[in-house]
């Protein structure tokens, strides 16, 4: 029987490098570098989150309105609002997230502008709201 050949080792130290099974791509590789460096950058800090999921309507919107006046009036920017996508509601069909949407569209005087929220911070089941300046 054959004797497997010994990686021999380098001058610094045991042989380096991957070894089979533990090789990854260079996307790979140059992903987890950048998810590294954006730790702590601007690219990386999430807004404050207001959660609305399995609330009751009523009780959503109230929360919504006193959330959002509090943190306009913290002086932030912007906030994510996590509502849900609404695929547990009966029949499937979005509750919370079509009222959120009219309630930002009838409240101009605290929300700016809405987009919907990177999917990291809840995809289409979270809207990040600009929030108007208290002035």
């Amino acid at each position: 029987m054959a004797k497997k050949k010994q990686r021999k080792p380098t001058a610094g130290g045991p042989a380096q490098g991957p070894r089979r099974g533990l090789r990854r791509s260079i996307r790979h590789q140059a992903f987890e570098d950048w998810d590294d460096a954006a730790e702590g950058s601007f690219i990386d800090r999430q807004p404050p989150r207001i959660m609305l999921r399995m609330l009751p309507l009523r009780e959503a919107l109230a929360l919504l309105a006193r959330e959002v006046r509090l943190h306009r009036d913290a002086g932030e920017t912007e906030v994510v609002v996590v509502h849900g996508k609404g695929s547990n509601s009966p029949g499937g069909v979005p509750v919370l997230k079509p009222e959120v949407h009219r309630w930002c569209d009838d409240h101009p005087d605290l929300v700016a502008g809405r987009r919907e929220a990177p999917r990291r911070w809840g995809g289409a089941g979270a809207l990040v709201l600009t929030l108007n300046d208290g002035n």
